[in-house]
């Protein structure tokens, strides 16, 4: 039995490429610091049609906005067109702190409980081959938000946008020396077809995922 389980290990080491005198500990350590990558899907279109395109497919909806000052005016038209009262729960983030909300604002920079119905973070990327936000949980930006509100609004700079999945994990290897403890992709709002198999939002999170990208 060992001889024959040597023997397929050896084949799918042979075929991977691999060492057989490197421990799977250095293995570990060697794909981290040089990870290898798949076969990636293509398109044509450019990334923001493509993101757009995957999240709009999702139930996910975005407005854009060419500068911070823009941002109050797109939340406030979102929120008065959906009849959305003007309470908002707000991650902290160096833009979202630089904004001046209006009296008629109600915000709070905290950690999101059940009863909030609205919050507004920012994400650290999006992702233009499936349309999901990237968020990264912090004491800044508590992984609560991203899912106890009916709403969920979140900013994301055109920038931050990356092709494929594997980019993400790139740019946090870069900028990161440690992983947050949670690393969260969302793609458009909770849904569940449990029931009869009709699609129902909002089943376990969000019922709307909306999307503001700065330019």
């Amino acid at each position: 039995m060992n001889d024959a389980r040597d023997t397929i290990l050896a084949r799918i080491r042979h075929t991977l490429q691999r060492d057989a005198t490197i421990s799977s500990g250095m293995a570990v350590e060697q794909n981290l610091r040089q990870p290898s990558c798949g076969p990636q899907p293509s398109w044509e279109e450019d990334d923001v049609s493509r993101f757009i395109n995957k999240l709009e497919n999702v139930a996910g909806t975005i407005d854009h906005i060419t500068a911070e000052d823009d941002v109050v005016p797109a939340i406030t038209a979102y929120l008065q067109q959906h009849e959305i009262a003007l309470n908002l729960v707000t991650a902290s983030s160096k833009l979202l702190d630089r904004v001046t909300w209006p009296d008629e604002f109600t915000v709070e920079q905290r950690k999101a409980t059940g009863t909030d119905v609205t919050v507004l973070t920012e994400a650290y990327a999006g992702v233009a081959e499936t349309g999901s936000l990237v968020l990264l949980s912090g004491a800044n930006s508590p992984t609560s938000l991203n899912f106890l509100p009916d709403n969920y609004l979140c900013i994301l700079r055109r920038e931050h946008l990356v092709r494929h999945i594997e980019d993400v994990w790139q740019r946090l290897r870069q900028e990161h020396t440690g992983l947050p403890r949670a690393i969260n992709f969302i793609t458009g709002p909770s849904r569940t077809a449990d029931v009869e198999q009709t699609i129902q939002l909002g089943a376990h999170g969000p019922r709307r995922l909306h999307v503001i990208m700065l330019e």
